[in-house]
């Protein structure tokens, strides 16, 4: 007869054992249990055997029989006493594994912590009972998710052994599954529980079940766990993003070092700025960087949120704890990059009010040890990134060294940067259009707003079953025009009248005509314009004749009012500044005598009256010069004008083929015309 074994070497030696051998054993008088079969009269069968056994237990005790050293097992059930301290992977396995320790050796305490009991679940309780246990000569075991916070300090300390137990591996599963169906189960794939609690495993593995049904409903559960996580297929890769700035020459420089971590050529710990908040409005983009980031470096992406927490539980602390602690275990199954949106979500504990603040206290606590725990580990390989609109408000100690100690802001794109990530959700529409009239138009947009335009303007061209023309786009980003055809026509030849000068006058390039109203604006002429300071005499009467063309265009056919002048950035008050900085600043004009710089030269005019009138004097003369120009491009413009009314914008290229249509004019008393820069 054999000797008597306890339930956790019954089960490691029967995991060994072929089906013949497993029902040879128990007639044989094998007991599981430590009782002899042949004293209760007749042998146990094997389901008798297994069947006073959970399956949470059989999973638990395959678990340390599989991913221990036999070694280690055998110091565990060695005298005389032992201090075990044991880190479990989520708050589920804490009582299956506690459970299946017992098997092994006597113990006075057990002690299970999850972090949910705020007072007595800290390293400050229970090594009074610890200390006097072990001084007895006695055995301690804790079990918990995380033993630096939650055991007692004493046992930590004190502890002959720490075991650090991952998920099951496929043999600990094969393991429990033929222990559980008596069948053996075939080759398992390595990553069959990503994203699996212990519970999950085990309410997946059920009696009477074949092997096979067993692993499908592993598998259909992982692949639940993973369908939050988005799908990176249609987004670009980092590199090829439009209008991150400093965030992604961030995220290239880390990309580049793990690279060169996996070749070898580098540590993991050497790599600074793995643990971000990306910090910018709302809608630029910054969930999209994460899946670009987390696709370049071909790893997982996994995505919470501080409001998903409470949505999925019931608010209670525990549960917030608890939910907190699983989406950090998904995470690190998962692998690669954990990005965690609405942080600020997540109060600063100086500012929270005394009604609550004892509650908000203990999460962000248990979040802040949650987050060292992933970021310290040396096992651990996550990338975690926050996200926020409002970084002010983030508690200081998230985002304190060590945790998520770079701060890497996201802006509003800028001009070239709207027309970049217009491309790419245009996905090859209007590849024949200039998108730099949109893209000026539409600054001050998020990247969503651009997104947003994309999608709305294929809509409609969808819905007219046509391809997509630029005014379905333009469309999206203006409002209705309510102003009535004379109006339009009045403010596309004023507009048309500078875009017509600059080019005429060789002064600058333009890149954009709009007849859209933004602002206290009616349209807009955009051009590159140098430094007026570093103007020749006639290049600066040119640029003056081009400001005043606009109002030019308005005497000409009579629609002159008082758009053009009045506010500080109006035409008039431009051409102004530049005539008085000419005779007061920059020495251009009939004295070389410096009167101070532009600003100063502006308020001369109202102090000064000789100085104003010889300003004045050379303003009448340049308009005279600009009125002139204009009536003989009447027809250039009118052709221009008409145009812009029929599509609200259009880009400098389109500007100049139909300028280049015409002979050029010249004007009566027209100084030779300079090359320069920019007109708004």
């Amino acid at each position: 007869m054999r000797k008597n074994k306890t339930p956790a070497q019954a089960l490691k030696r029967l995991t060994r054992m072929t089906g013949q051998e497993f029902k040879d054993a128990y007639d044989d008088g094998y007991s599981v249990y430590g009782e002899s079969s042949h004293e209760q009269g007749k042998p146990p069968t094997p389901e008798e055997v297994l069947g006073s056994a959970s399956v949470s237990t059989v999973l638990a005790i395959s678990m340390l029989h599989a991913m221990l050293p036999t070694k280690v097992l055998a110091r565990i059930q060695a005298p005389p006493s032992l201090a075990l301290v044991v880190s479990v992977p989520g708050p589920d396995w804490i009582g299956p594994i506690a459970h299946a320790l017992t098997s092994l050796r006597a113990w006075t305490e057990v002690i299970k912590r999850d972090g949910s009991k705020k007072i007595s679940d800290n390293a400050s309780v229970g090594g009074d009972s610890v200390a006097s246990a072990l001084g007895a000569g006695r055995s301690v075991v804790g079990v918990t998710t995380a033993p630096d916070r939650y055991l007692p300090a004493a046992l930590v300390a004190a502890a002959d052994l720490r075991i650090e137990l991952k998920p099951p591996t496929p043999k600990a599963l094969r393991a429990t599954i033929r222990l559980v169906t008596g069948r053996r189960a075939g080759p398992l794939p390595a990553d069959l529980i990503r994203g699996l609690g212990f519970n999950e495993i085990a309410a997946c593995i059920r009696r009477g079940s074949r092997p096979r049904d067993c692993v499908r409903r592993l598998n259909a559960a992982s692949a639940s766990k993973r369908t939050s996580a988005p799908d990176l297929k249609a987004v670009p890769l980092l590199r090829d993003t439009v209008g991150y700035g400093a965030a992604q020459t961030h995220g290239l420089a880390l990309i580049d070092a793990i690279e060169a971590y996996r070749r070898g050529e580098r540590t993991w710990t050497s790599i600074e700025g793995k643990n971000i908040v990306l910090a910018g409005p709302p809608g630029t983009g910054k969930t999209t960087y994460a899946r670009s980031f987390a696709k370049s470096l071909g790893v997982n992406l996994t995505v919470t949120s501080v409001s998903s927490w409470f949505a999925q539980t019931n608010g209670y602390l525990n549960d917030i704890c608890r939910k907190v602690d699983e989406v950090f275990l998904e995470a690190s199954q998962n692998g690669g990059v954990l990005l965690i949106d609405e942080l600020d979500s997540l109060p600063c504990r100086d500012q929270c009010d005394s009604r609550h603040r004892d509650y908000w206290v203990t999460v962000v606590n248990h979040v802040l040890m949650t987050l060292d725990g992933a970021v310290s580990s040396p096992a651990s390989k996550l990338i975690i990134i926050g996200a926020t609109n409002f970084p002010d408000r983030l508690d200081p100690a998230l985002t304190r060294p060590g945790r998520l100690d770079r701060i890497v802001r996201i802006d509003l794109p800028d001009e070239a940067a709207i027309e970049g990530i217009l491309r790419q959700h245009l996905a090859g529409d209007l590849m024949d259009q200039d998108l730099g009239p949109i893209a000026a138009i539409g600054a001050g947009a998020t990247g969503a707003d651009i997104a947003g335009w994309a999608s709305s303007a294929r809509m409609v061209a969808m819905a007219a079953k046509r391809p997509m023309v630029l005014s379905d786009l333009i469309g999206r980003l203006v409002p209705p025009e309510t102003r009535s055809p004379a109006e339009l026509l009045a403010v596309a030849r004023h507009e048309a009248s500078h875009a017509a000068v600059l080019t005429i006058k060789g002064l600058a390039e333009v890149s954009m005509v709009s007849i859209v109203a933004q602002g206290s604006f009616a349209g807009r002429t955009t051009s590159r314009l140098g430094d007026t300071s570093k103007m020749s005499a006639d290049k600066l009467d040119d640029l003056v004749v081009s400001v005043l063309a606009g109002r030019a265009a308005d005497h000409l056919w009579d629609t002159v009012t008082s758009g053009s002048a009045g506010g500080s950035g109006s035409d008039l008050a431009y051409a102004t500044a530049l005539v008085a900085g000419k005779h007061a600043s920059w020495g251009l004009g009939t004295s070389l005598l410096y009167r101070g710089d532009q600003a100063t030269a502006v308020s001369l005019i109202r102090t000064d009256p000789v100085f104003r009138r010889t300003c004045e004097d050379d303003l009448a003369r340049l308009y005279e010069i600009s009125r002139d120009l204009v009536s003989r491009s009447t027809d250039l413009i009118d052709r221009i004008a008409h145009r812009l009314v029929e599509r609200r914008v259009m880009g400098g290229d389109e500007v100049r083929a139909m300028i280049a249509g015409s002979p050029p004019a010249t004007a009566k008393g027209a100084r030779k015309a300079g090359t320069g820069g920019v007109h708004v």
